[in-house]
C-alpha cells in the first residue's frame, strides 16, 4: 500500500509544481499588461508636452495609439487566460491534495489494523508457549 500512497504525494507534488508554473505565467502575463499601459501613458503625456502638432503626426499619434489599445487588449486576454489557467491548476492541486490524504490516511489506517493482528498473533504465540511451559512444569514429577 505505501507504493499507492507515495504515488499520491507524487501526483499532488507534480499539481503543486504546476500550479506554481500556473501562478508565475499570470504573474508575467500581468507585468506585460503593466507595462504596456505604463508605456501607453507615457506615450500620450509625451506627444500631450510637445509642441502643437500637425495633422500627420496628430493622425500617427492615433494610430499608434490605436495599436497600443489593441496590444492592451490582446494582452488582457491573455491575462484572463492565464488566470483560468490558474484557476483550473489550483482545482487540479486541490483535488490531488485531497486524494493524497485520503490515502495516506486509508494506508495508514491499513498498516494500524495490520500492526494489531502482528501483535495480537505474538501475542497470542507468547501465551501459547507459556501455557506448554506451564503445562511440561506440571507433567514433570
Amino acid at each position: 500500500m505505501e507504493p499507492i500512497k507515495q504515488l499520491a504525494g507524487d501526483r499532488e507534488r507534480d499539481a503543486a509544481t504546476q500550479l506554481e508554473l500556473a501562478r508565475r505565467g499570470l504573474d508575467d502575463q500581468e507585468r506585460k499588461l503593466a507595462q504596456l499601459r505604463e508605456y501607453r501613458a507615457d506615450y500620450a503625456a509625451q506627444v500631450a508636452k510637445s509642441a502643437a502638432p500637425d495633422v500627420a503626426r496628430l493622425q500617427n499619434f492615433h494610430a499608434f495609439l490605436g495599436r497600443l489599445s489593441d496590444a492592451i487588449a490582446q494582452q488582457e486576454r491573455a491575462v484572463a487566460d492565464a488566470l483560468a489557467a490558474l484557476e483550473r491548476a489550483t482545482d487540479v492541486w486541490r483535488e490531488r491534495r485531497i486524494e493524497a490524504a485520503s490515502i495516506g490516511r486509508a494506508v495508514d489506517k491499513i498498516a494500524t489494523g495490520e500492526r494489531r493482528v502482528e501483535d495480537r498473533r505474538l501475542q497470542r504465540e507468547s501465551d501459547d508457549r507459556a501455557l506448554q511451559n506451564v503445562n511440561r512444569a506440571r507433567d514433570r514429577p
